[in-house]
């Protein structure tokens, strides 16, 4: 009986995991149909999915040491959080468009470039910094505060990005230019995935939001196939191109066994997934929700610095929680997933949190199509926050929009046309998008 019941509860994991591939791929699916589909939330959320969450399963339904009935309600969870993505967006771009001003492409570019020299001293300044802090697993100090403004530059490249796909001009061609210079460092010498899915859904976006130019499908189902790849074989690569940990340096590259890699992965699992596992199962059986208290300390550990306001000051605006892990210690490196942070709030409910930012990408998403240049670059600046949403905490999206709006909406609200003329703003040209 004993046997049987194990065999069964084997069986309801992989009929878990079996509909969230379905869901995936029904998602993607979906989204190639159309032109331009793929550019929407549902489908790189599905994306994510398919190429960070899946793959780390089969390992974990294997093992010895996982509960079936855990990892089958963590299965069944992660599928409610994937469908509210859907549903979410699917309701959200049925809301009006919002208005918007008309912009000066001068003072665009002009604030673009002044973006730009902010955010690459800060990254010039960080490259600087000492082995010890500026390669450390978790970054803290002086390291966390120059990435901090180092974003700047981000923001720099996504303007210049939307007036050069609206009108061609040499200036916005020397700030992209200027500013991929460090997008190219971070991406093939740091290895960085996320900074090489920014730098290419910023141009993207870009020219389909100014020109209605997409991306051919091939490239798309290509850019998938590299982002497992990514998963597969990027801790080796920046060891070998950014750690220094092997001798060989750059010819260690050629020796990435790929195949070994994802044989192992399909066999052990992924650290991630097994974290989300670990929390959903404690959080539930000790019923200790945390009801969203947890994103009051994530912002204040954001955007509260111990350096200015003493680390006293800091601790006593943090909210004491218990770990959701319980005893358990993740590994180095490691995430936890926005599922499990998502069930540590509100049970399953928490898949709620799924729904609202979906809804919320949804409308930026349907005002930047029906031509908001303000949604337009909100929505660029995004989609990466949103994908960590998945892969890291709900509330990276917070923290990346409070981000926005201290050092972006500044230099935006800058470049609006006034009611008065404005003599750098040619008539043919009044209003982007």
């Amino acid at each position: 009986m004993l046997i049987y019941n194990k065999i069964q509860r084997e069986k309801m994991s992989w009929l878990f995991i079996w509909i969230l591939t379905i869901l995936c791929l029904g998602m993607l699916f979906h989204g190639l149909l159309v032109r331009g589909r793929f550019y929407q939330y549902p489908f790189i959320a599905a994306g994510i999915f398919l190429t960070f969450i899946l793959p780390q399963l089969p390992g974990l339904a294997n093992s010895r040491f996982i509960p079936d009935a855990s990892l089958s309600k963590t299965l069944a969870f992660s599928s409610i959080c994937l469908a509210m993505c859907g549903i979410g967006w699917s309701v959200g771009l049925r809301t009006s468009p919002l208005k918007d001003h008309a912009f000066s492409e001068y003072r665009l570019l002009k604030a673009a470039g002044f973006l730009s020299l902010v955010g690459a001293y800060f990254f010039f300044e960080f490259g600087r910094l000492p082995d010890d802090e500026r390669l450390r697993g978790i970054l803290t100090g002086r390291a966390v505060a120059y990435l901090f403004f180092a974003k700047l530059l981000t923001y720099g490249f996504a303007l210049a990005l939307i007036c050069y796909a609206h009108r061609r001009s040499l200036f916005a061609l020397y700030i992209i230019l200027f500013d991929s210079a460090f997008y190219l460092e971070r991406i093939f010498i740091a290895g960085r995935r996320g900074e090489t899915a920014e730098f290419c859904i910023l141009i993207a976006l870009a020219f389909w939001f100014q020109r209605r130019r997409a991306v051919p499908r091939t490239a798309v189902v290509a850019g998938l196939a590299l982002s497992l790849i990514g998963l597969l074989g990027a801790e080796e690569y920046r060891k070998s191109t950014w750690y220094g940990e092997t001798t060989s340096g750059w010819k260690a590259i050629s020796n990435i066994d790929l195949q070994e890699n994802w044989e192992r992965l399909l066999k052990e699992g992924g650290p991630e997934m097994e974290n989300a596992l670990i929390a959903i199962e404690h959080v539930d059986q000790s019923q200790t929700f945390d009801f969203g208290l947890h994103h009051w300390n994530s912002t204040i550990f954001s955007y509260v610095p111990a350096q200015l306001v003493g680390a006293n000051l800091k601790r006593a605006l943090l909210i004491n929680l218990p770990s959701i892990f319980g005893n358990h210690t993740p590994p180095t490196g490691s995430t936890a997933t926005g599922m499990a942070d998502a069930f540590a709030s509100f049970w399953y409910f928490g898949a709620f949190k799924f729904f609202l930012i979906a809804f919320l990408l949804g409308g930026i998403y349907n005002s930047a199509i029906n031509g908001s240049t303000t949604s337009q670059i909100i929505y660029m600046l995004s989609v990466v926050p949103a994908i960590l949403v998945i892969t890291h905490f709900t509330n990276e999206i917070v923290i990346a929009w409070i981000h926005m709006v201290i050092f972006l909406f500044p230099a935006i609200y800058y470049a609006r046309i006034s009611s008065k003329s404005d003599p750098y703003v040619e008539p043919s040209v009044p209003h982007y998008g």
